[in-house]
């Protein structure tokens, strides 16, 4: 019997890595995987620029935040770290965020609602029992 998508489990979307230096880093992993930018993203609200690897069909982001105090603080002195592991869920409702506090990309601080991008809304969570930061991000209809 095929799932319906308010049951469907979650579809992984990419792994995010909050580089210092996104030039860089788009051109150490480009020459050392032979992969390629599959497409860029701008969020001047967000203060974050990414650029999304296609490593053999699975996304790997890699992205800087702008507001360096910030990126300082959650990079605390590395030139990178594994940040998140985003995934796609189905549906627009759900209790994947009950008893969670969200925040935003590349920052601690938590927000009061999620962020709306394109067709899809998008938190930053780590989910009791799970001790990984999670993307979440579900349709926003």
């Amino acid at each position: 019997m095929p799932e319906n998508s308010s049951t469907s489990p979650p579809q992984l979307d990419h792994v995010g890595i909050l580089v210092r230096d996104l030039d860089s880093a788009v051109t150490h992993w480009s020459s050392r995987f032979g992969v390629e930018v599959a497409r860029t993203v701008e969020a001047p609200a967000m203060s974050i620029s990414a650029a999304f690897l296609d490593v053999s069909g699975a996304a790997v982001e890699l992205y800087t935040v702008h507001d360096t105090d910030a990126l300082d603080a959650a990079l605390d002195g590395a030139p990178a770290k594994l940040d998140h592991v985003a995934l796609r869920l189905h549906h627009a409702d759900g209790p994947e965020l009950a008893g969670c506090a969200i925040r935003g990309p590349g920052r601690p601080d938590p927000i009061v609602a999620p962020i709306l991008l394109g067709d899809a809304t998008h938190v930053w969570t780590e989910p009791p029992g799970i001790d990984v930061l999670l993307q979440l991000i579900r349709p926003s209809g």
